[in-house]
């Protein structure tokens, strides 16, 4: 048997060049597709967000700064408040919250991303910073994550406010005299207050009441409707207060008389033929109220509970007043009305000879017949006109600086929101929906959402007194 000599055969040259070139060929392509990604990835949000928790309207003695950084890709790495002036930069030290579980690892470029976040509290002022001085200055906040932006140093957010710096409070100056208010009454106080106040009023109490320019040529001097609320001591102290834009407050006494009164007491005796009329249409008109399963608690419910939420949307109502007043002269009431319930009477709601609840009506009911024509107490805007739970089908008028008037158990409306109306025009017909034991009308004065007696706004002697002589120089 012969034996081959002959050699295996090389792969020709054609083969061996396109295997060789095909390797450094791949390499690439992978390295492409991750720069791709990784740029995709960095592309992403790279930097931080900075929400400010309010707006920041200046600096004073110590003024508190808060804002949140947000990242949803990558691990928020640092953050920086300082403050400049005149050249100079000094830091301002926070304290932090830290909350999530950060960003997936870098080699998980498919990660689903995990926000995280940085709740900041810092106090800047004078106190933390005693070269400040006033006049101006720049507050930077600065927010940096640990991403591939910027060539490696992390991706970076900045916010950057120029704001007053002040340490000297509002001053203020009373201009009006002669205050005299009734417990559950209104009185008007006329003042003037320093350059960049931005904030004044009254305060009564808990209760906070607005001032406003006289007009608006001269913005400095403001006047304030103010309530003594039926239901505060009346040896409860009355101060104006004017805030800064820097935060600064000033508490200022003035001259004023509080006259005790004693209101009424009531008991309401209530039947299963009142339940069955008044409650269900009430609870089918007001979602939110999870039912009881039976009359007399969904009663208590409204009576009690929603009366309370209505109470909190009534001062919702007055955010949408005018700055200025639409009205003029005394308010009227309804003509030749039979009063059946008066300003902060108290109640005593008795079911089968028991006493099941208590509580304060904050109005006048008044009747006149079935259907009676229901007028505008005075000059204003429309700001609520539908349903409003235990007022029935209800009609809320702006009359301009916190003063509302409000007419309820209406039996039709009249109406619309954001029409304005003039006084003795018709808003509606009498009626009696809602929590209403007849047909009547339910009136109400408000001053920034707080119920006040009527009777004050009817007289038009107190409207001359209190309002029209003080502000007889403005006009």
């Amino acid at each position: 048997m012969r034996t081959s000599s002959r050699m295996p055969s090389r792969p020709s040259s054609r083969t061996s060049g396109a295997g060789t070139r095909k390797a450094p060929a791949i390499g690439i392509a992978i390295i492409f597709a991750i720069t791709l990604l990784v740029g995709w990835r960095v592309s992403r949000n790279p930097a931080p967000v900075i929400q400010l928790a309010g707006r920041v309207k200046g600096i004073g003695e110590t003024t508190p700064i808060q804002f949140e950084v947000r990242d949803n890709r990558y691990t928020i790495k640092k953050v920086q408040v300082e403050v400049r002036q005149d050249g100079r930069s000094f830091p301002v030290p926070y304290m932090d919250t830290v909350f999530g579980e950060g960003p997936p690892p870098w080699w998980k470029l498919w990660g689903a991303p995990k926000e995280n976040s940085w709740n900041v509290m810092a106090h800047v002022g004078r106190h933390e910073v005693p070269e400040l001085k006033e006049g101006r200055a720049t507050l930077v906040i600065t927010a940096t994550n640990n991403s591939w932006g910027r060539f490696f140093r992390g991706g970076s957010a900045k916010v950057t406010l120029d704001i007053p710096v002040r340490f000297t409070p509002p001053q203020i100056e009373v201009l009006s005299s002669k205050h005299y208010v009734n417990q559950g009454g209104s009185e008007l106080v006329v003042f003037k207050v320093s350059a960049g106040t931005t904030e004044s009023g009254v305060q009564v109490g808990q209760y906070f009441f607005p001032g406003w320019p006289v007009k608006e040529t001269l913005p400095e001097t403001r006047l304030c409707l103010f309530a003594y609320p039926y239901d505060v001591d009346p040896k409860t102290p009355v101060r104006l207060v004017a805030r800064d834009d820097a935060g600064n407050e000033t508490l200022s006494p003035f001259d004023y008389e509080v006259f005790p009164k004693k209101f009424h007491s009531d008991t309401i005796n209530v039947t299963d033929e009142f339940l069955s009329r008044v409650v269900p249409p009430i609870m089918s008109q007001t979602p939110e109220l999870q039912d009881q399963g039976s009359l007399l608690k969904n009663f208590l419910l409204e009576n009690g509970h929603l009366r309370e939420i209505e109470a909190q949307q009534l001062v919702g109502f007055s955010k949408k007043t005018a700055p200025k007043f639409l009205w003029t002269g005394p308010f009227v009431q309804l003509g030749n009305s039979k009063v059946e319930a008066s300003f902060a009477d108290f109640r005593t709601y008795v079911y089968n000879g028991q006493a099941i609840d208590h509580q304060t009506h904050l109005g006048f009911d008044l009747a006149v017949n079935q259907h009676t024509p229901v007028v505008a107490a005075n000059d204003g805007r429309v700001v609520h006109a539908a349903f409003f739970g235990i007022y029935g089908n209800a009609v809320i008028i702006d009359h301009g600086c916190g003063l509302q008037t409000l007419y309820g158990h209406l039996s039709s409306i009249d109406v619309k929101e954001g029409e304005s109306v003039k006084r003795g025009q018709v808003v509606g017909r009498s009626g009696q929906t809602g929590m209403a034991g007849g047909d009547h009308l339910h009136f109400s004065v408000l001053l920034d959402g707080i119920p006040v007696n009527p009777t004050d706004w009817w007289d038009p002697h107190w409207i001359h007194d209190r309002i029209e002589a003080k502000l007889a120089a403005y006009q």
